[in-house]
């Protein structure tokens, strides 16, 4: 991507000018009843309304605040990262508001983007009363600067694929301290750019981030791309330091309502306090709040009886539990989510990949999931399900009608019965054997020999009893019908080192990986599920996955305004079972019924900014 720097005399003296400013306009958060943006007379940053108060938020269990740096790594590209970031340095455009899905214009930086020029040219004015807690404004230098790390490092990050942002922009100018303008490769669909390509802008304090080192002078190093390419590096190598996250000064320089006080890189333990600094209308009610994490349920559950916890999450296992705390002063409720839930395939091992690229065998798995089951059992009615790229998520514009409904209805006789039409028979000890080897329509299929048996290994996090409850029913359905399916229970830090990592090399070296709650989250980078990120060629998160239909499709959803192209997208991408389709748990949120302002979104984010304690 190249820039053009149409106002560069003006750059070095508006990154370094010293401003105390004012802001009116509500970036980061509103009170409860706001509606639009607030505008009006200048607010003193130095003075906060927090109340002294602190509240205590846990995630759910296995998950960990462990990544800092706001261009996230593949292995940081997690909601509740997305959560604290999103806290200290606020996106261009924001997502979520409530209950409702899509962009937030009330709380971004950026005002709705102008399309033109047959939607290849789009121009963005920002808000201009923001400030760093520095003191200088925020202003469309810092999203050059975020441009000029991206396109650097873009290889790298984990919300990265080969054709998107940075690569569909070819060139960016910046007419004034406040406008920027893309100019695309080709026509997008504006939706899809909006929701799926502009929200992942964030612009970066160039004014204390532009540099090599530690001890080196803020300059205008990321101005050429060897240069951003070692600002790059030097800030992804800090946030890989997390042993220095609470005291290194980088990350000190925020533009939201909170900045991290300290940080446990054992524990994960993150304590988050009220900036001084932060020039918004609403400010936080609260002095801070502290996030914990737990590597079990039952330690989390716990917790929660202890009264140690004021917003937290109830495993599923655990359940049962829900009316002692609806007695003790507890609000407990179920948080439906807009994500998906799959068991992504090794498409790219050189042992298992042969199996699991056949269409039939992968038709044949999805036969062997009883989704309905599984939430009425194992997660005890708290579930949704998932046929696709995004879950049967009620009421929603964005799912296709087509993946309300199971394509392939559990039945082993139906599973066994495809095996068969593809030259697969039982042999002595029960485990199905190819007896038909080729390549035609009613072979095994390219690279599968004969005598090979119909077996691979499934790795899948432990931790969870109804995850676990579930892979246990789904092996034991896959036995019945020919398959022998070796179990490798991980942690949820080992899967994400030898899962989601295809297909760079090494390549995949698993049959199936899943992941307990969920597998994809829509949200801030991606609001309109095509799948693109998940599926499209060179993902990183879906085993390797590719077809050319595949892509036609999901490349169409992204150029072609409507919902028809979306739906067919999303419909094919079903039926390829693409990843072997999953129900999707609700989260079971218990809070103490002091915490007030608190909203459950579809994306499974929070806003502390708008929390307060009542008395």
């Amino acid at each position: 991507m190249r820039t053009t720097r149409s106002w560069s005399s003006n750059v070095l003296q508006r990154r370094r000018l010293k401003i105390v400013a004012s802001l009116a306009f509500v970036v980061a958060g509103v009170g409860a009843g706001a509606g639009a943006a607030s505008t009006g007379a200048a607010a003193s940053p130095s003075r906060s309304s927090a109340s002294g108060q602190t509240v205590t938020y846990a995630l759910t269990t296995g998950e960990d605040f462990s990544w800092i740096f706001p261009l996230l790594s593949q292995q940081g590209n997690e909601v509740w990262d997305w959560d604290v970031l999103n806290g200290s340095w606020l996106p261009l455009y924001s997502v979520g508001y409530g209950s409702t899905t899509g962009i937030d214009y009330r709380l971004s930086i950026g005002k709705p983007p102008v399309y033109s020029d047959d939607d290849t040219v789009v121009t963005v004015h920002m808000n201009r009363d923001l400030t760093w807690s520095g003191g200088e404004k925020v202003t469309s230098a810092d999203v050059r600067f975020f441009f000029e790390l991206e396109d650097a490092g873009k290889h790298t990050l984990g919300d990265y694929l080969p054709g998107e942002l940075p690569d569909d922009i070819t060139s960016v100018s910046y007419p004034s301290p406040y406008t920027f303008v893309l100019h695309l490769d080709h026509p997008y669909n504006p939706t899809w750019f909006t929701g799926n390509q502009l929200t992942w802008i964030y612009p970066l304090p160039a004014e204390a981030w532009d540099k090599t080192c530690a001890t080196c002078p803020v300059g205008n190093a990321a101005a050429t791309p060897s240069g951003a390419k070692s600002v790059f590096d030097f800030l992804m190598g800090q946030a890989k330091a997390r042993t220095t996250y609470a005291s290194n000064p980088l990350w000190k320089t925020v533009d939201g309502p909170w900045v991290l006080s300290s940080y446990d890189p054992v524990t994960y333990t993150t304590s988050l306090v009220a900036n001084p600094r932060y020039t918004g209308k609403t400010r936080p009610k609260l002095a801070g709040y502290k996030i914990i994490s737990f590597t079990t349920g039952t330690a989390e559950a716990d917790a929660l009886r202890a009264g140690a916890i004021t917003f937290g999450f109830l495993p599923i296992s655990n359940e049962s539990q829900a009316s002692y705390f609806k007695s003790h002063g507890y609000r407990v409720e179920p948080w439906k989510l807009f994500y998906n839930e799959d068991i992504e395939f090794g498409y790219t091992s050189k042992t298992w990949g042969p199996l699991v690229k056949q269409l039939y065998i992968r038709q044949a798995l999805q036969h062997l999931v009883t989704e309905n089951l599984y939430i009425s059992k194992a997660l005890h009615g708290y579930g949704i399900p998932d046929y696709g790229v995004v879950s049967a998520f009620p009421g929603s514009d964005y799912v296709s009608p087509a993946l309300y409904k199971d394509p392939y209805p559990f039945s082993i006789a139906s599973a066994t019965k495809l095996l068969a039409a593809h030259g697969w028979a039982k042999g002595s000890d029960g485990v199905d054997e190819c007896k038909r080897p080729g390549s035609g329509p009613h072979d095994c299929g390219p690279g599968i020999a004969k005598g090979r048996t119909l077996s691979f290994p499934f790795i899948y996090e432990t931790g969870t009893t109804a995850f676990s409850a579930e892979v246990s029913a789904f092996d034991s359905a896959a036995s019945d019908a020919g398959f022998d399916i070796t179990l490798r229970g991980q942690t949820y830090n080992t899967l994400t080192s030898i899962a989601g990592v295809c297909p760079t090399t090494p390549p995949c070296e698993y049959g199936m990986a899943g992941y307990a709650g969920y597998m994809w989250n829509y949200g801030q980078y991606q609001n309109v599920p095509t799948g693109d990120n998940q599926f499209g060629k060179g993902n990183f998160w879906a085993g390797g996955y590719y077809t050319p239909k595949a892509q036609r499709l999901i490349d169409a959803a992204d150029s072609k305004a409507g919902v028809d192209t979306l739906f067919a997208d999303e419909n094919y991408l079903s039926k390829d079972v693409a990843s072997l389709w999953w129900p999707l748990e609700d989260l079971i949120v218990v809070v103490k019924r002091t915490l007030k302002g608190w909203t459950l979104s579809p994306y499974g984010t929070i806003l502390p900014l708008r929390w307060y304690k009542s008395r």
